[in-house]
Formats: C-alpha cells, sequence, structure tokens
C-alpha cells in the first residue's frame, strides 16, 4: 500500500490503549436520564429529529421480533435494540447475506433507544435510530449457533486487535471481514462505517486502496465491532445529516493521521477535560444538546 505506517511510539501507543481500554464511568444512583427512563416508542410516522449525536426519533421499532436464525441481539437487558425501519430493513439484509456467505449469525450490539436520545454511559451517537454496531465475531464457532440468554448478556465480543496493539490479529482479523465490509459500503442507505484505524489500514492494504474505502472511517474505539451510520431517510425534514465522507479512499496521508503525535496529543487532551467532568456532569452535557423539539417526546 501506498503511504507510510511506523510502530507507535510508546507515549502515543499509551494514551492510545486508555482509549480504547479504559472502561466507561459507572452509573450511579444520583444520575437521572429521562431518556433512558422511556420503555417503548411514540408511535407516528418515523421522524429523526437533530443529529446523530444530539437528537431522537418518533416511530423507532423494536426488533426483537425479527431475532432468528440470521442474526441475534446481544446485551438485551440495555435495552437499546431499537431502530428506524430503515436500520431493521438493513440489519435483517446483512444478516441474510453473511448466513449465504455462511460466515454464521450475525451479532447486533447497540442500536437506540425507544425515544433515541442521550445514552446515559457510552454512546455520544446511537440517537436518531440511524447507528448500529455490529460484532466482528465471524470466525467463533459461537457464531454458528444459537446462544443461550446468558451468552447474550454476558458473552463480550472479540477485539480484532493483536496482544500488543500495534497491528491487527491475523487469526481474527481475516478476509471474511474485509468482504463484509464491502459489502457494507456498498449499500445505498449506509452513509459510513466507523472501525478502530488499524482496521482501516489492514483494509487499506487487503483491497490495494479500493473505493469503497471512502465509506470506512478511523475511530478510536471500533476494534470490537464496527459502527454502520445510515443516511437521514427520504422525508424525514428535521433530520440532520452529516457531511459526506471524502471521496477518496482515506489510505494515504489522512490515515496516517492517526498514528501520529498530534493525534495521541487530541485525545490525551480530549480524555483530561472528560475526566474533569463528573458522571453527571458528562450526562448533563450531552443532554442539553438535544433539540427542543424532542422534548414532546418525552411526554
Amino acid at each position: 500500500m501506498t503511504g507510510t505506517f511506523v510502530i507507535w511510539p510508546s507515549a502515543i501507543l499509551a494514551v492510545f490503549l486508555l482509549a480504547i481500554s479504559s472502561p466507561a464511568p459507572a452509573a450511579t444512583t444520583n444520575l437521572t436520564n429521562p431518556w433512558a427512563d422511556m420503555r417503548d416508542p411514540v408511535s407516528g410516522r418515523p421522524q429523526a429529529i437533530g443529529g446523530y449525536s444530539a437528537g431522537c426519533v418518533q416511530g423507532a421499532e423494536s426488533i426483537l421480533a425479527d431475532e432468528g436464525p440470521t442474526f441475534q441481539v446481544m446485551r438485551k437487558s440495555r435495552r437499546r435494540y431499537f431502530a428506524q425501519p430503515e436500520m431493521r430493513r438493513f440489519i435483517k439484509k446483512l444478516a441474510a447475506e453473511i448466513r449465504q456467505r455462511e460466515f454464521g449469525t450475525l451479532l447486533v450490539g447497540d442500536l437506540g433507544q425507544a425515544r433515541g436520545g442521550p445514552t446515559t454511559t457510552g454512546h455520544a451517537s446511537h440517537q436518531t435510530g440511524l447507528d448500529g454496531d455490529f460484532w466482528f465475531w465471524l470466525d467463533s464457532p459461537a457464531n454458528h449457533r444459537t446462544l443461550t440468554d446468558e451468552e447474550v448478556d454476558q458473552l463480550s465480543a472479540l477485539s480484532m486487535l493483536d496482544q500488543g496493539q500495534q497491528d491487527v490479529d491475523a487469526k481474527r482479523f481475516q478476509a471474511k471481514h474485509v468482504s463484509v465490509l464491502e459489502y457494507v459500503s456498498q449499500q445505498p442507505e449506509v452513509a459510513r462505517i466507523f472501525v478502530h484505524p488499524l482496521i482501516k489500514k489492514a483494509a487499506c492494504e487487503a483491497t490495494d486502496q479500493a473505493a469503497w474505502l471512502n465509506k470506512l472511517r478511523p475511530w478510536w474505539g471500533h476494534h470490537y465491532h464496527f459502527h454502520v451510520r445510515l443516511h437521514c431517510p427520504a422525508g424525514q425534514a428535521a433530520c440532520r445529516p452529516q457531511s459526506p465522507p471524502p471521496a477518496s479512499h482515506g489510505c494515504g496521508k489522512q490515515l496516517a493521521w492517526w498514528f501520529s503525535e498530534e493525534a495521541a496529543e487530541k485525545l490525551r487532551k480530549s480524555r483530561q477535560a472528560s475526566r474533569k467532568l463528573t458522571p453527571p456532569q458528562r450526562l448533563a452535557k450531552k443532554l442539553a444538546r438535544v433539540p427542543g423539539q424532542c422534548k414532546s417526546l418525552l411526554q
């Protein structure tokens, strides 16, 4: 591949590992999040209000009724299995494709809450029913059988990185994973796919910088799953779209930046700012960003 990638200096690696391995702050009893308390969707024509990281959704649907031999929903106790009809259709299509290729059962991670909005801990996005996480666990025997309820709630996804977190683990991240990412990127409803920078790097090398890689966007974390974001559906005027990704494959200098001192410093400052806030303060910031139009959905 064109473009140079070097082994990360220890300072960069230390900051980067902290970002991808540190657990989210534990929820505390004084956290109050009305969006997480909503148990059922608001009926009506599906409508995303606001943006992916500051919004809500009317007319979301649970995907639990669609579960079967092609996909399973993980961590049901989190109740983040609601999505817009477009995402629901996409999941069924992706799951069928994976089964047809004999890669096993698709394991679906977090989608969104019943009425969208910010989660108490974890995601900044997943607020309008158009984001979905899908586990990379396509090469495990557990992907070829029905998981028990206990496994669904307790099993952890597998990291695609090697033990030193310097590269992908070749025994885990294989050609089948790249082919799934390529399939997803070619679906017209998909706006972008978030993966760990090292996974983007591996895909660039495996495909000789194919054109479809422009939708594959590097982001910290995302080595246990890939995050699919759909376009705003037609007719949803209140949905705020994200700027389209650059037309280029993004495998050269754009990707090399993620392994630079500048990237490490940006991550370090972001985490330092976050640590200065208590969990309630972090939640308050997320709640304050939700558009005023969303308030009616909490009634």
